[in-house]
């Protein structure tokens, strides 16, 4: 995307449309500066379990490793718990 300068109309409620930026139903983390400008970045919600999988560099190598395998076509069938008459507490 080019880097575009503009003038936006906030409205009285404090709301910017950013559609022209391509910017549509997302959520945004918004950093203040000091300055009083705003820098704007995409975010994305983690569960506290998917934080603490992406914070072991181990479960990580581990799981690239396992989306590399799948997009060569190295894959094997699993055994789920359910198809060994096994609860998730077992």
């Amino acid at each position: 995307m080019t880097k575009q300068r503009v003038i936006v109309d906030v409205d009285a409620r404090g709301r910017v449309s950013l559609a022209r930026f391509g910017v549509k139903s997302t959520q945004l983390v918004v950093d203040s500066l000091p300055d009083g400008g705003l820098v704007l970045h995409e975010a994305m919600a983690l569960t506290p379990a998917e934080v603490v999988h992406y914070r072991d560099p181990v479960a990580v190598a581990a799981l690239e490793r396992g989306l590399s395998d799948a997009a060569a076509g190295r894959t094997r069938m699993a055994r789920l718990r359910s198809d060994q008459g096994l609860t998730p507490a077992q």
